[in-house]
């Protein structure tokens, strides 16, 4: 069974697909390939940092409570 990617292994592998393609030292279908694959990734990496910034709360002070205000950003 294959285990998920989590967002930093995705990153990673992402960064080194990058270095590859600016090296410039591969064929033009390898090069697209890398590409596709970098695409795939980057899609992964947006979809696990929007879930991640729909779970964030801002944490304001009201009186001596702590109230939690989802989607709020702090001014």
């Amino acid at each position: 069974m294959a285990k998920k990617k989590t967002f930093e292994n995705a990153l990673e592998q992402l960064e080194s697909i990058v270095k590859e393609l600016e090296s410039g030292s591969m064929s033009l279908d390898k090069m697209l390939k890398l590409y596709e694959e970098g695409m795939k990734l980057t899609q992964l990496c947006q979809g696990e940092l929007k879930a991640v910034e729909d779970r964030i709360s801002t944490i304001m002070k009201d009186g001596d409570e702590f109230i939690e205000k989802p989607g709020i950003t702090p001014s």
